[in-house]
C-alpha cells in the first residue's frame, strides 16, 4: 500500500515538475524573443525551448534553467535565425497564396483542387520544419542540413508527421478555448510532443541501421 502511494506521489511530482518546467521555458521564450525584436529573437529561442526540452527528457531532471536557456540561446543563436527566416517566408508564401485565392471569384478548382493543395503544403511546412528542430538536435549537423534531410524523413515516416500535425492542431484547439495557457505552454507544449514523436521515430531509424548493417 505504501508503495503504492509512494509511486502515485512521485508521479505526480515528475507531472507537477514538467508543469512547472514548460511553464518556466515558455516564459523564457517569450522574454527572449522580445529582447531579440521577435525577428531576431524567436527562432533562438525557439531552439533554446527544444534543446533543454530533449535534455530534460534524456537527463530527467533540469536545474539552473535560466542559466541554460541563456546558455542556449547564445549557442544556436545564428542557426535559429536562419531557420526562423527560411520558416517565415514559407509561412509568408502561404499566407499571400491564401489572401489571392480568397480575392478570386470562387469555383469547383479552386474548392476541390487549390485549396486543398494549400493545406497539404501548410501540413508539409510543419512537419518538415519540426522534422529540421528534431534532426539538428538529434545529430548536430547544420539547419540547412537537417532542412534537407528532413524531407527525407517526411517522406519515410508519414505516422509521425501526421502526429506532429495532430500535436499542431490540437495545440491551437486548446488556445482557442484557454487563451491564457498560450502565455506558458504555446511552444513548450509543442516542444514536448514533438520532442516525444521525434524521439520514437530516430530509434526506429536507427534500430533499422543496426539490423542493416549485420
Amino acid at each position: 500500500m505504501d508503495n503504492a502511494e509512494g509511486g502515485s506521489l512521485n508521479l505526480f511530482m515528475k507531472g507537477f515538475d514538467w508543469i512547472a518546467t514548460l511553464a518556466f521555458l515558455n516564459l523564457l521564450w517569450l522574454g527572449f524573443t522580445l529582447m531579440g525584436g521577435i525577428i531576431f529573437g524567436a527562432g533562438p529561442a525557439t531552439f533554446a525551448v527544444n534543446a533543454l526540452v530533449k535534455k530534460k527528457m534524456n537527463q530527467g531532471d533540469l536545474s539552473h534553467v535560466f542559466t541554460k536557456f541563456k546558455k542556449e540561446f547564445k549557442e544556436h543563436f545564428k542557426e535559429g535565425n536562419r531557420y526562423f527566416w527560411l520558416l517565415t517566408a514559407a509561412t509568408l508564401f502561404i499566407y499571400v497564396d491564401i489572401r489571392v485565392i480568397q480575392a478570386l471569384p470562387q469555383n469547383t478548382f479552386i474548392q476541390l483542387v487549390v485549396l486543398p493543395s494549400l493545406l497539404i503544403l501548410s501540413a508539409l511546412v510543419i512537419i518538415v520544419a519540426t522534422f529540421t528542430l528534431g534532426l539538428y538536435f538529434e545529430f548536430g549537423e547544420s539547419v540547412m542540413k537537417s532542412l534537407s534531410d528532413a524531407f527525407w524523413l517526411t517522406l519515410i515516416s508519414p505516422v509521425a508527421g501526421i502526429m506532429i500535425v495532430h500535436a499542431f492542431l490540437i495545440g491551437i484547439l486548446i488556445y482557442a478555448y484557454v487563451p491564457a495557457l498560450i502565455m506558458f505552454y504555446s511552444v513548450s507544449f509543442y516542444a514536448i510532443a514533438t520532442q516525444w514523436i521525434m524521439s520514437k521515430t530516430f530509434r526506429r531509424i536507427k534500430r533499422k541501421k543496426v539490423s542493416n548493417s549485420y
